[in-house]
């Protein structure tokens, strides 16, 4: 009878994972990696980011009436003498319907956003254009020795006089004081 001798090798497998189980750490780690760069970046950017509602487009209404003149027979007012921390944030000439307007907008010391709207068309009219009321108060304001109709709500300000076929209409959200001492200023500038 035959014996037969068995023998056994042991094979040592190395310490190494298997490259599968590899493959998948590197991925965690990476994506880790580019992960914390993305929050790196966004950290940056939220810091240094400056808020729209803060960065105010300041234009030259003066030159802008100036041309608008030209164009137009209507009367480009705006405030002439103003503190520069008035800021004019729109002027323009344009078509509401059959009627020129003029309109210059501008942001007060506190903030708070006043126009002058200058038109042919009627005052009522304007006023249904342009500003919402919402349970609205009338009565009248003298500025410069005019009577204006004054009109408000709780966030809405209007002073409108129609005179020599021409409507005039300030409108504000700010408070009377401002809205007042935009008006004194109103003229038309010249060259």
């Amino acid at each position: 009878m035959c014996k037969h001798k068995l023998s056994v090798t042991m094979v040592c497998m190395s310490s190494k994972k298997p490259r599968s189980l590899q493959s998948v750490s590197d991925m965690v780690r990476s994506m880790a990696a580019v992960g914390l760069l993305v929050a790196l970046l966004a950290t940056f950017v939220w810091i240094t980011r400056v808020d729209s509602e803060k960065v105010i487009r300041e234009v030259d209404w003066n030159a802008i009436a100036i041309g608008a003149q030209t164009r137009s027979e209507l009367p480009t007012f705006g405030p002439i003498g103003l503190a520069n921390d008035w800021v004019a944030t729109s002027a323009r000439l344009e078509k509401v319907g059959e009627s020129e307007v003029w309109r210059v907008g501008m942001v007060t010391p506190k903030q708070q956003y006043v126009s002058v709207i200058v038109s042919t068309a009627d005052i009522k009219k304007l006023i249904k254009t342009y500003v919402k009321f919402f349970d609205e108060k009338e009565s009248t304001k003298e500025v410069n020795g005019k009577t204006y109709t004054a009109i408000e709500d709780e966030t809405n300000k209007v002073l409108a006089i129609s005179e020599n076929g021409i409507s005039i209409l300030i409108y504000g959200t700010s408070d009377w004081d401002e809205i007042i001492e935009f008006t004194e200023k109103l003229a038309v500038p010249t060259n």
